[in-house]
């Protein structure tokens, strides 16, 4: 495998074939615009015995977390030999960097096979008919680690709030409840929503919890504002504060005209090593009972000692830094790190 300048091999005929293999051209005068698209991007390509080109994965790089995969495709001829998934290692050795794409439903179970988390995602302009799907591959170091500099938090429209920490029981509401406010993000931000996942305690079935519905909403970059702060206002989010030195983090919550339940809509780019975590850690209380029965006990407790220590002017940050430990601890056994 190496990288290879694609304006070198605008007319090679195997480069052109895999192109059109990953994007569907409709026409010659789209191959060539899809070709001058890939000149912006890096290209790993694997080679045949006669030397020439058999496959390739057009790429991007994100922040120091992600790497976006464009396109990626095999020569007919040279399919199930396991070079699609050998250039996605690749990738990874090389940058050590969660991986992402977005794609149809033809190639979902390939990336579900390779270990990404698989999400809906909105409507692509390029391929408006087909149902989307954003796929992200984890790596491992980058979910045992947390950034260490300053996260620069900053209150825009909202502030913290003292009061009693209090946990729900379960409620079968909670999913539909989250369904709604996923419609409102769907419908404010189109295509610009790469994922929308219900995540936090409430997604959990069984688990109690701060009748809070917690969302992790992805946009291309969480740091450019202004393609997707004015959409959210409009539609009724207030946003509450920002923490750019956290993964880019950003968080809204439904105002009261919007008719939409209270919540968290955690805002990060896609590749953000916390949105992994929080959508493992919740698949993995979804599927062993005994920790999220552990969990719910460290929730009860936390919530315990800031009731006996600060009764009603107990913050939520505080509850949180209680039941840490705990957390940690889990997500060392799920990331292995």
């Amino acid at each position: 495998m190496r990288h290879i300048q694609i304006s070198e091999y605008r007319q090679d005929p195997a480069v052109r074939e895999l192109l059109a293999l990953a994007a569907d051209p409709v026409d010659e005068p789209a191959l060539q615009e899809l070709i001058d698209d890939c000149r912006q991007l890096q290209v790993l390509a694997a080679f045949g015995a006669d030397g020439g080109p058999v496959a390739l994965a057009a790429y991007r790089l994100g922040d120091e977390y992600s790497l976006c995969i464009e396109y990626l495709a095999v020569l007919g001829t040279h399919q199930r030999r396991g070079l699609a998934s050998a250039l996605v290692s690749r990738l990874q050795e090389l940058h050590g960097r969660c991986i992402w794409a977005t794609t149809d439903a033809d190639a979902v179970d390939f990336y579900r096979a390779l270990g990404f988390l698989i999400s809906d995602s909105a409507a692509d302009p390029r391929w408006p008919a087909a149902r989307r799907h954003l796929c992200t591959l984890p790596y491992a170091p980058l979910l045992g680690l947390q950034p260490t500099s300053d996260p620069g938090y900053e209150d825009v429209d909202g502030a913290p709030s003292r009061g009693l920490i209090e946990l729900a029981p379960a409620d079968p509401r909670w999913p539909g409840d989250f369904e709604k406010i996923r419609a409102a993000l769907s419908a404010a931000l189109g295509s610009s929503a790469l994922a929308i996942e219900h995540t936090g305690s409430t997604s959990v079935p069984g688990l109690p919890a701060k009748p809070l519905i917690d969302v992790a909403l992805l946009v291309p970059d969480a740091d450019d504002e202004g393609r997707y702060v004015p959409q959210l206002r409009a539609a009724g989010m207030v946003f509450w504060h920002r923490e750019p030195g956290w993964y880019k983090h950003r968080m809204f919550k439904p105002g009261a005209g919007t008719g939409l339940a209270a919540g968290n809509i955690h805002v990060f780019s896609p590749g953000s090593p916390e949105f992994l975590r929080m959508v493992l850690f919740r698949d993995h209380l979804r599927g062993h009972r005994a920790d999220r029965e552990a969990y719910a006990a460290a929730k009860r407790e936390a919530a315990s000692q800031l009731a006996a220590t600060h009764g009603a002017q107990g913050l939520v940050m505080d509850y949180n830094r209680i039941k840490e430990p705990f957390i940690l601890d889990l997500h060392r056994r799920i990331f292995g790190s």
